[in-house]
């Protein structure tokens, strides 16, 4: 790939990763990281790799990473990184291996042993990635910017795109308002090979059905909405750096504050913002 354009990319991101740059190639893949560290601030540098030669760079908190780092053994790690072991799980579960992330996450992995890149995104969509598919070949980053600044696309309006996010404030679907670029659906996995996507898998955000031993009443339904809640804020409390907290006011936010002053034995830090 064009080493000038994969460092483009990497400069129009740098707001987004202040801590660190890491740069990645093999054969004809290239990838360059802007790291913001949260977990292993010293050790905790992209990409990663694995004994396989398999590498990966990600936008990510994966909060069961401590759980798998206990399946797999400690031995099986180089760094404490909460980004780390989806490699391994990727060497055991192969194109499924997002399947078994607990996170938010946007994750490029490439395996030259397979010669494929996988490209992942968590279930809710809540980290951002973006493709676009070029006769210089495949492209991907965290913002469309990125792609329109390395010169990989021209900075073409879509038409259609630009009423619906003017009405929705958002658009829907792969498609952005940018012409010739899409953006990765919540849940899905792209296998790219030789600059060419090759299958598609998709991971739903919720279960069609309800989990064994779902409540029979109102009592016991707040009871397992209340663990449920409270592992969650549990996991989401995993960092190596401080954390706060962003109001919107609502219920939802404050009864997730109320059960994070209820599991930390210090205050919790709050920030408001009103208008």
């Amino acid at each position: 790939p064009n080493q000038a354009k994969v460092e483009a990319m990497g400069v129009a991101l740098a707001r987004r990763g202040p801590d660190g740059i890491g740069r990645y190639g093999a054969g004809d893949v290239s990838m360059i990281h802007r790291r913001l560290a949260v977990i292993d601030l010293e050790n905790g540098d992209q990409p990663l790799y694995e004994p396989g030669g398999a590498a990966l760079i990600a936008n990510a908190e994966v909060y069961n990473y401590v759980e798998l780092r206990e399946e797999f053994g400690a031995a099986a790690f180089s760094t404490h990184s909460d980004c780390e072991p989806p490699l391994q799980v990727h060497r055991r579960h192969g194109v499924r291996f997002a399947d078994y992330l607990r996170g938010m996450y946007a994750i490029a992995l490439h395996d030259p042993a397979e010669n494929r890149l996988l490209l992942s995104r968590d279930p809710f969509g809540i980290k951002p990635l973006y493709y676009a598919e070029t006769p210089a070949g495949f492209a991907f980053a965290s913002e469309p910017q990125a792609l329109i600044a390395a010169g990989l696309i021209e900075p073409r309006v879509d038409a259609a795109r630009r009423y619906e996010l003017l009405q929705l404030q958002f658009s829907t679907d792969a498609p952005t308002i940018y012409a010739g670029i899409h953006r990765l659906l919540p849940g899905e996995t792209l296998v790219v090979t030789g600059g060419r996507i090759v299958e598609r898998t998709r991971r739903a955000a919720l279960p069609d059905v309800a989990p064994n031993g779902a409540a029979a009443d109102e009592t016991a339904g707040l009871k397992v909405l209340d663990t449920a809640l409270r592992d969650s804020i549990l996991v989401h409390q995993r960092s190596d750096v401080p954390y706060g907290m962003f109001l919107s006011g609502g219920v939802d936010s404050s009864v997730l504050l109320a059960l994070m002053a209820e599991v930390n034995e210090t205050p919790v830090r709050a920030f408001t913002a009103g208008f």
